[in-house]
């Protein structure tokens, strides 16, 4: 396939790209910066010729649309974004992201492609950014089908940019957008946990999986349309123990004792959940099972974290 790549010199994107030319595609790369130095000197030689790269504003949409008409691509990958809020003018985030996407998923759709993937993020629904204490979530285990509870600029960004992908086939009905929901991306879980936090529902996802996400969203038969899809290892990343009162309240563990799901939420979420719609029996057969329902991601894509 012939395959444009936004965000390549990220870390989703750099891995992804480097897996799509090991596997024989054409790749368009485009970005802000240029890619990392380490990228090129791993490629074969074969690899470097079918790779092309540019610097280019993504929202500037006729310089994509040039590079977009000339290299006739058959997918797109859209992973370029401001990835989060902090410390940014929140106009910035909001403008940027909405207006990017919409410029590679509408100039995508106006040249003929017909598969599209665009990273979202599971904070589309309201998470890691919402401010403190305004956390709420009607659900859980937690589907694509959650409300959103949007109300910083990324998590709102990102809310749009699946409307958009939704609008767009509606409109061109041949085209398939896949709007992968990733957690906190890393390499391993050793990275992870450490930075995992209560407010992010002690989740993550590895940066293997989700290049192998994006390509399984080009790639996979048996559906179409848009589809929201979530994209979180099974497991949720945590390592910390629970303070004493938090030990009397979940009532059966050790002191050294690692916490469930349940525990965690019992101790650190209480009163920001609806008791009523928690399935407890998601939980049944392993207590530190994340809180994110991926089963449409098996069942559409094949895609499973382990791989």
């Amino acid at each position: 396939m012939r395959i444009l790549l936004t965000g390549s010199s990220g870390v989703i994107g750099s891995s992804i790209l480097v897996d799509l030319l090991k596997k024989g595609h054409r790749v368009t790369a485009l970005d802000a910066v240029a890619l990392p130095d380490g990228i090129r000197h791993i490629l074969s030689a074969d690899a470097s010729c079918r790779l092309s790269t540019h610097i280019v504003d993504l929202t500037d949409f006729e310089r994509l649309e040039e590079i977009m008409s000339r290299d006739k691509p058959d997918g797109v990958i859209h992973l370029s974004a401001i990835p989060n809020p902090l410390g940014r003018d929140p106009r910035v985030v909001h403008n940027n992201n909405v207006t990017s996407s919409y410029n590679v998923l509408c100039t995508a759709a106006m040249q003929g492609v017909r598969r599209i993937v665009q990273a979202s993020s599971v904070n589309a629904v309201g998470l890691s950014y919402t401010p403190a204490g305004n956390q709420r979530f009607d659900a859980l285990p937690l589907t694509e089908d959650a409300p959103y509870q949007t109300q910083d600029p990324y998590a709102l960004s990102k809310h749009i940019c699946e409307i958009q992908a939704a609008s767009l086939v509606r409109a061109n009905p041949n085209v398939r957008i896949a709007s992968l929901r990733f957690h906190m991306v890393k390499p391993s879980y050793a990275e992870s946990w450490p930075l995992s936090e209560a407010e992010s529902l002690y989740s993550w996802v590895s940066v293997e999986a989700c290049a192998r996400a994006c390509i399984l969203g080009l790639e996979s038969e048996g559906w179409d349309g848009a589809e929201v899809i979530n994209i979180v290892a099974d497991q949720i990343c945590w390592e910390g123990g629970l303070s004493a009162d938090q030990q009397q309240t979940a009532g059966h563990l050790g002191p050294h004792a690692q916490p469930g799901f349940l525990d965690l939420l019992q101790t650190q979420w209480r009163g920001r959940y609806n008791e009523d719609k928690l399935d407890c029996s998601w939980w049944d057969k392993d207590p530190r099972r994340a809180p994110w329902d991926c089963s449409k991601a098996e069942r559409l894509m094949g895609w499973r974290h382990s791989g």
